[in-house]
């Protein structure tokens, strides 16, 4: 298992995520943008013979995402290199292959006729090309079959496409790399609204809330309060980092190799870091009083220990969160589903019921080899019991 400090540099922590993008974005930022030295930068200490198909993936991408940003407002060609950056951090020896499906995991949903136009659409596809031609025919296979895969299908929700993608990789390892890295990148990069050095504890602050009487948070003068937009896709990343770890350690994959295991404790552990950081800055608003706060943390305390996120539970249990999934979260169309998000937030003590819950969920799946949420699969969200 990777030291704290090698997680830092693989970019596998908040910090060394922040560190790692901006290095690139900096190279990016570059008047004449020199390749080389940018590829170098995304391999870190990893050695890679055959470096030509990488540069002019490079070059490829460069131009196919232009200026175009991320929802949350940074670069979006940002975001597949950092994904191809982590795993030639965290890969013991990974492959010209390995990077370039990082590279273009996104290329099939992001870069499509409709979305550039016919014109630009043809320019990128014989730019595309050139990348092609700097591997062999059998590179050339595995790389379509592997970018088709990772491509999430518009006839596709969300658990059939990770039900596809799951059931390739115990012969494609690389597909569930892959995967895992990019649930990465998107949980880290709601952090853009942090600053480096913002570590608010929430565990500190849920003691003294809960045992000490008299407590009261410090006032945190740099606090970083999420806005509606971010809570919103905080959340959104949090439900599906759930469904995907809940899926792979139901099937024991999360255990497939030694990478797969970093990647998955890293992203469990990414998760639960966010979720601390929004949590710890909406209870020490002013809105909550403090008898309100322990109110709350001691109901999600007590459903916790009463198996709340052991599973996917009916509205009919009748427990304090119980229907939650199913009625916020269940829809697979995703523009339903961020109103229903968006609607939650509206209601602060239950937004911040569901963060806890989500910190008790990613902290279990650290501390218990076993733990998943019961009632998931390619199909959707089913009660249980």
């Amino acid at each position: 298992m990777l030291s704290v400090q090698e997680q830092r540099l693989a970019g596998l922590s908040v910090e060394g995520h922040l560190t790692l993008s901006a290095t690139i974005n900096w190279h990016l930022s570059a008047r004449k943008i020199d390749l080389r030295t940018l590829l170098r930068v995304i391999l870190g200490p990893a050695k890679v013979a055959d470096q030509a198909p990488l540069l002019e993936a490079l070059n490829y991408l460069q131009q196919a995402y232009g200026d175009r940003r991320r929802k949350n407002g940074p670069a979006a060609v940002l975001h597949c290199l950092r994904v191809a950056a982590m795993l030639a951090r965290v890969m013991p020896a990974p492959t010209t292959l390995d990077l370039l499906g990082a590279f273009l995991h996104d290329k099939e949903e992001d870069l499509t006729r409709e979305e550039l136009g016919d014109a630009e659409w043809d320019r990128l596809q014989a730019e595309f090309a050139h990348v092609l031609e700097k591997i062999d025919s059998n590179h050339r296979w595995f790389l379509g079959e592997r970018i088709a895969l990772l491509r999430r299908q518009s006839t596709q929700n969300y658990y059939d496409y990770l039900g596809v993608v799951l059931s390739k990789v115990r012969t494609m390892p690389d597909l569930l790399r892959c995967k895992l890295a990019d649930r990465l990148d998107n949980t880290m990069d709601i952090a853009v609204q942090r600053t480096p050095t913002e570590h608010d504890d929430f565990f500190e602050l849920a003691f003294g809330m809960l045992f000490l009487p008299g407590y009261r948070p410090a006032p945190n003068v740099d606090a970083v309060v999420p806005d509606v937009e971010a809570c919103v896709l905080l959340v959104s990343q949090l439900f599906k980092n759930v469904v995907l770890m809940s899926m792979l350690r139901e099937q024991r994959l999360d255990r497939l190799d030694e990478t797969t295991t970093r990647l998955f404790r890293a992203l469990a552990a990414s998760s639960s870091e966010q979720a601390q950081w929004a949590v710890a800055a909406l209870l020490s608003s002013p809105a909550l009083g403090g008898q309100e706060r322990r109110a709350l943390l001691r109901e999600m305390m007590d459903y916790c220990a009463a198996g709340g996120m052991a599973a996917i539970h009916s509205k009919e249990k009748g427990g304090l969160l119980d229907g939650s999934f199913l009625e916020h979260f269940a829809d697979p169309d995703d523009k339903i589903r961020k109103k229903q998000i968006e609607s939650v937030y509206e209601d602060q003590p239950l937004f911040i019921r569901l963060l806890v819950l989500y910190i008790g969920m990613f902290t279990s799946f650290l501390a218990d080899s076993q733990y998943y949420l019961h009632g998931i699969d390619r199909t959707g969200l089913h009660p249980v019991g």
